[in-house]
């Protein structure tokens, strides 16, 4: 991609890996525009936090793609649908 830094997760983004995948990358501050739930096999609300921070960040609108259908029902009971793009 050229302009858009996209994030692909790994299989798991539970709140028991999470803590250690973004202080391995520092991820937290990583200029994410879209993220890619593809490969994702296992997650919880603890991610919609980390979307909420990227997407603070970013000057535009994050993009998610591929949000496992838990999480979409999540972002319905917390009132989140305007925040994010899901592609």
């Amino acid at each position: 991609m050229e302009s858009e830094a996209r994030l692909i997760l790994p299989a798991q983004v539970t709140i028991d890996v999470l803590p250690g995948l973004l202080k391995k990358n520092d991820g937290l501050n990583l200029p994410v525009q879209q993220v890619d739930f593809s490969q994702v096999v296992k997650a919880d609300s603890a991610i919609l936090a980390v979307l909420l921070v990227w997407n603070a960040k970013s000057n535009q609108v994050l993009q998610v793609i591929q949000l496992p259908k838990e999480l979409q029902t999540l972002i319905k009971l917390y009132d989140l649908e305007g925040i994010f793009t899901l592609v």
